[in-house]
């Protein structure tokens, strides 16, 4: 075992919400607690754990780390991306801050086989949003049938179930769902050991950058973005992503000829992304050619306005 192999339990609206529930946990040696916040998605079952304010608030009262997750419904990319703004929006109402974990359970028939890619956008979508640290639930038996495949998953933690047995069953599993009839003063409910201190340990919080220009703003990468409205006109095919990198999840692939509304621009990670606005206060992101140093190296299209970046970016 780890150095750390604390307890982590995980509470839905099976269970209390009470401040004596919470200080038991916390007296029985529990550090951290998981939050089931949401289901589904606001076109789908729309579900948000009626407990959740209230179980998040006495946990915190009773000195519990505070962690969330969403029970996965989906079935594909526009599924996944609902279902992650629909979390990503609760998480947010209920104050759930940048310093805690944002899990994907995904465990139901309904999902995808194989459901890692599904899985990917989800946790993509959730970082983007500005949430850094996101895992993966399941049960063992899907890694075991490669359902999920943990090479390719964003999440590296992972979050793994399997009862009645003296290991995880799983390489590298950083959470251990091991049991799931824990009792407190004769209330069942899951618990698992942290192996890593993901859970049970203050993790590390993205520092506020506060822009110096007018023109643009600094996004919760670090990545400096400018203001400038205008149209691209691909030369050639070119994926239209779901956020500014490479690794981000595709939307769609982009035939040469497209025409790209834009209302902003970054340079970063060798390329430079235009950001696309999307109805629901979205944003589609593209490469339109390669830099370094600041400066352009070349363009893969045409602009209507005048071209970003031209010059190197303005200091500080």
């Amino acid at each position: 075992m780890n150095k750390y192999c604390e307890l982590v339990a995980d509470v839905a609206s099976y269970q209390p919400d009470t401040a004596d529930f919470f200080k038991r946990l916390a007296d029985k040696g529990v550090r951290a607690v998981i939050v089931k916040l949401t289901e589904g998605s606001a076109q789908g079952t729309a579900y948000v754990n009626p407990k959740a304010a209230k179980q998040i608030k006495h946990a915190k009262i009773a000195g519990l780390l505070v962690h969330v997750y969403h029970y996965a419904k989906f079935r594909g990319i526009k599924d996944a991306c609902d279902e992650a703004d629909w979390f990503i929006q609760h998480a947010r109402k209920l104050g759930i801050t940048v310093g805690s974990v944002l899990v994907l359970d995904i465990e139901d028939e309904q999902n995808s086989d194989p459901a890692t890619t599904d899985a990917n956008i989800f946790l993509q979508r959730v970082k983007e949003a500005g949430y850094p640290h996101v895992d993966v639930y399941s049960m063992a038996s899907w890694f075991w049938s490669n359902r999920l495949d943990a090479k390719k998953l964003i999440a590296k933690n992972l979050w793994v179930a399997n009862y009645r047995t003296f290991k995880p069953g799983v390489a590298n599993v950083g959470l251990w769902q091991y049991t799931n009839s824990f009792e407190v003063d004769g209330i069942k409910l899951d618990m698992s050991f942290d192996f890593n201190g993901f859970y049970s340990k203050p993790l590390a919080t993205v520092k506020k950058i506060v822009d110096k220009h007018s023109d643009g703003f600094t996004d919760n990468f670090g990545d400096r973005w400018f203001y400038q409205h205008g149209r691209f006109t691909t030369d050639s095919v070119i994926r239209l992503r779901w956020g500014a990198r490479v690794t981000s999840a595709v939307i769609s692939t982009l035939p040469a000829g497209s025409v790209i509304q834009y209302d902003a621009y970054s340079l970063h990670g060798g390329y430079i992304w235009l950001r696309q606005p999307r109805p629901g206060a979205k944003f589609g992101y593209l490469a339109s050619g390669e830099e370094s140093g600041g400066k352009r190296m070349n363009c893969w299209g045409k602009f209507s306005s005048p071209t970003p970046h031209l010059l190197k970016v303005p200091a500080g």
